[in-house]
């Protein structure tokens, strides 16, 4: 009698082997399928800090290339070259031999 009542107790508990199994699978699944997430987001994030770098570069080079435009005599320098204009007082010559 006393072996039959072990065999009941065996057989009451013989699911929880097959579920924990099942469970350790779904979660190594899951952690790997959300590190190979992470490791695609970690390289997208890479490039965007490259973008971020370079646009901010590019910021700092047209920052400077405005502050050199702005002072008077690049005003008066490009004024002269591209427009063509003079100041007050200021005798044009045009070379006719050209």
């Amino acid at each position: 009698m006393n072996i039959v009542v072990a065999r009941r107790k065996r057989k009451k508990g013989w699911w929880i082997f097959p579920l924990l199994a099942v469970a350790l699978v779904y979660t190594a699944f899951t952690v790997y399928s959300q590190s190979r997430d992470m490791y695609a987001i970690r390289i997208e994030i890479k490039e965007v800090q490259k973008r971020i770098d370079r646009e901010k570069a590019l910021k700092q080079e047209l920052l400077k290339q405005k502050d050199e435009l702005s002072s008077d005599e690049s005003i008066e320098k490009l004024a002269r070259e591209k427009l063509g204009m003079v100041k007050d007082g200021e005798r044009i010559f045009v070379d006719t031999n050209q």
